[in-house]
């Protein structure tokens, strides 16, 4: 063979060499990207189930107990905020104590209503909360799980305006159902509601009328805590409570696909709560937009994207707060999913 033969023969070996690893590189990061999809869509899932399982076993009333002195706790169905505007949602299930998955060591404020809760006419109660974790730095969904009791005052269904992890109260009935976990959010279907557009405002639309109503974003089955609720009653009657409970609730779980940390994600430079534009180190693994990130816990909607900055935002999405970020700051985000669950117990409002 002569010179040139060789050195064609080993430029056609580079070619063929550099295109085997750059095949192997894609697939390797296709594999990967698929692992981490799937691992997002297992936690999602994990979550979903979790909040649709508890809904659908969803215990009602429509009368109110007193014991001669006061009236007694009725099973509330209630969603409500928490102080860092995180969705907060409370009800009343039935379920045997083997597959309500109680904390370990749980003990119902100090007593054993955890495990052994009094029973409900043929059945056994529970209350149980969704709540984010009170730390609005850490992605954390809590599920709390209680035996009701009517005539207890220490209850998930009248919770103080915040929880704290180091409450004995907390420690004893709340165990984590995902990590990561960065929004939960809750839509209800009402005897109103035609479409699931929350941009739409609920209101009374009669069978032939071409106006549109939304959905209810909290609720107040006993419609006499929550004055923002639509069908908030001024003057309650405990003779004829009218409890009111939603036909269907969608759930929303915004699920982080990675940390600030691993996939370096943060801002270039700092950005006040005025900023329109958001500068960012880069955009890869960002959803397509239009869609939403996390920054501190301001939530920031963009309708465009570039490789390094995001456009057309709108800021203080989901109920925050426009502030001022530094830059070096992390940038959060995940993948959105949805379901609808169907309660067994719906109820309308007899007197709205």
């Amino acid at each position: 063979m002569t010179l040139i033969e060789l050195l064609v023969a080993f430029v056609v070996l580079l070619m063929l060499v550099g295109a085997l690893v750059s095949l192997t590189t894609q697939s390797l990061e296709s594999w990967t990207a698929g692992e981490t999809r799937k691992e997002v869509y297992d936690r999602a899932n994990a979550v979903l189930d979790a909040i649709a399982s508890d809904l659908r076993n969803v215990y009602v009333e429509n009368q109110i107990f007193d014991d001669g002195q006061k009236m007694l706790q009725p099973p509330t169905f209630a969603c409500d905020l928490d102080r860092n505007k995180h969705a907060r949602l409370r009800f009343v299930r039935t379920g045997n104590a083997a597959v309500m998955r109680v904390p370990a060591g749980a003990g119902g404020g100090g007593g054993p209503t955890n495990l052994t809760p009094p029973p409900v006419y043929y059945t056994r109660a529970w209350e149980v909360a969704y709540v984010m974790d009170p730390d609005p730095a850490k992605a954390v969904l809590w599920r709390a799980v209680r035996g009701y009791d009517r005539k207890g005052t220490n209850s998930l269904l009248r919770p103080p305006l915040h929880y704290a992890v180091n409450d004995p109260f907390f420690e004893t009935s709340f165990g984590s159902v995902e990590s990561g976990v960065l929004w939960v959010g809750y839509k209800f279907w009402t005897q109103y509601t035609t479409t699931w557009d929350d941009s739409e405002k609920i209101q009374k639309v009669g069978p032939a009328s071409k106006q549109r109503s939304g959905p209810e974003k909290r609720w107040d089955s006993t419609r006499r805590e929550d004055k923002g609720f639509y069908f908030y009653r001024r003057h309650f009657d405990s003779t004829n409570p009218d409890f009111v409970y939603p036909e269907i609730v969608e759930i929303t779980v915004v699920v982080e696909s990675g940390t600030p940390e691993t996939h370096g994600v943060r801002l270039t430079e700092s950005c006040d709560e005025r900023s329109s534009a958001i500068r960012l180190t880069h955009t890869r693994g960002l959803p397509d937009a239009p869609a939403l990130v996390r920054i501190e816990g301001e939530w920031i909607e963009y309708g465009g994207i570039t490789l390094t900055e995001l456009t057309n935002v709108r800021r203080a999405e989901r109920l925050t707060a426009a502030a001022s970020h530094p830059a070096g700051a992390g940038v959060r985000f995940g993948e959105t999913f949805t379901t609808e669950v169907r309660l067994n117990v719906y109820r309308e409002a007899q007197e709205p």
